[in-house]
């Protein structure tokens, strides 16, 4: 028996209702929530959603929905594709919805006056939990949900633990005595609770963004910019009586089929990870402001460029990579990237105009 009795979606209101089997003891992140509630509402607002009043606000969403105890979320992103994780004895549940703009980064946090929620986590257990214990698990939830997110390497120029609105509720049974002291990893609890977050959100967020939103992220360029900049690459030498739209379609099918192969991926998202390491400083030798200035002592990013370039079209692919390196240190091509992902950037572009050469001058166009 679960503690979750109903689970629905009201199109209608796009609202997501959870209707717990009993009143449960609640701490959150979210104001003007009460201390005990028998349901959870995940409702989705506009993006251009700026209350004034939110304690009225939720008021009026409890009323709607006809739950008067319930914590209630609020979001732009979509509330009908969430996380749902139940343990094998329905005594703790997790529910989460899932939106990804705007990433924290470091060097930018304001929300720009936005006060909804993108990623909203409601974690409910029956398990009677101290009031330390009940904090504990509100940084288990934390932690998993920004481990998780910093696997989708969310677009900043640091690492991103989550979104600048993130929302997180911890529902229990307060125990003056007797209850739990410990919920982290190293509890069943606790450690029920990261590993499904954890590989929940990664999975949700992955098919979220699709692998167009993950190549934004990996490398700051979607599959259009790229196909742009390799159409005015291929202008500076192109063959003679060819159309220009027939090379752009020609260009993009290259592009997609090289991205559907791991291996190149893997090395995308190693060139991404080097920057973000970069970054930070925790890259031995290198310094962030080294990074930043693409240190010459620096080869590993050339190294990675030339290897995808021959992995994606041997030394044909080298060679175009090499031409494109030297366009940018000419200044006839700037990526504004930084250090390694403006160097497999390269190879991509590189790679994918020789396949494209190798097309149009060898038959196979």
């Amino acid at each position: 028996m679960s503690l979750v009795k109903e689970l629905y979606y009201h199109s209608g209101l796009e609202a997501l209702t959870i209707v717990l089997d009993d009143h449960y003891d609640f701490i959150t992140t979210l104001p003007y929530q009460p201390a005990r509630a028998n349901s959870i509402l995940f409702k989705r607002v506009p993006e251009s959603f700026n209350c004034t009043d939110l304690r009225s606000f939720y008021d009026s969403v409890r009323g709607m929905l006809g739950y008067e105890s319930s914590i209630v979320f609020l979001t732009a992103a979509p509330v009908d594709d969430y996380l749902y994780k139940v343990d094998g004895e329905g005594r703790t549940a997790i529910i989460a919805t899932v939106g990804l703009e705007p990433p924290v980064c470091y060097e930018h946090q304001d929300p720009g006056g936005r006060l909804v929620g993108t990623i909203n986590v409601a974690v409910v257990t029956d398990y009677r939990l101290s009031s330390n214990a009940f904090a504990d698990l509100l940084r288990v939830t934390v932690e998993a949900k920004s481990a998780a997110l910093s696997e989708l390497l969310l677009r900043c120029s640091s690492r991103s633990p989550g979104t600048v609105t993130d929302a997180v509720a911890i529902g229990g049974r307060l125990a003056e005595s007797g209850g739990l002291i410990f919920a982290g990893v190293a509890t069943r609890v606790g450690g029920w609770v990261f590993n499904n977050l954890y590989g929940g959100l990664v999975e949700l967020g992955l098919r979220r963004l699709g692998s167009e939103g993950l190549l934004r992220n990996v490398v700051g360029l979607s599959l259009d910019d790229l196909v742009e900049l390799a159409v005015k690459l291929y202008e500076r030498a192109p063959v003679p009586g060819v159309d220009l739209g027939y090379v752009r379609v020609k260009i993009r099918g290259i592009l997609q089929s090289t991205l559907r192969d791991p291996n190149v991926w893997s090395m995308l998202v190693a060139a991404r990870e080097l920057d973000l390491h970069a970054t930070s400083g925790s890259i031995p030798g290198l310094s962030p402001e080294d990074h930043l200035r693409d240190s010459k002592a620096i080869v590993a990013d050339e190294l990675l460029a030339f290897a995808l370039s021959m992995y994606i079209n041997g030394f044909k692919g080298l060679l175009a990579t090499y031409w494109v390196e030297r366009l940018k240190e000419g200044g006839s091509l700037d990526l504004r990237l930084p250090q390694f992902e403006d160097d497999v950037v390269s190879a991509l572009l590189g790679s994918t105009l020789s396949i494209l050469y190798d097309k149009l001058l060898g038959g196979g166009g």
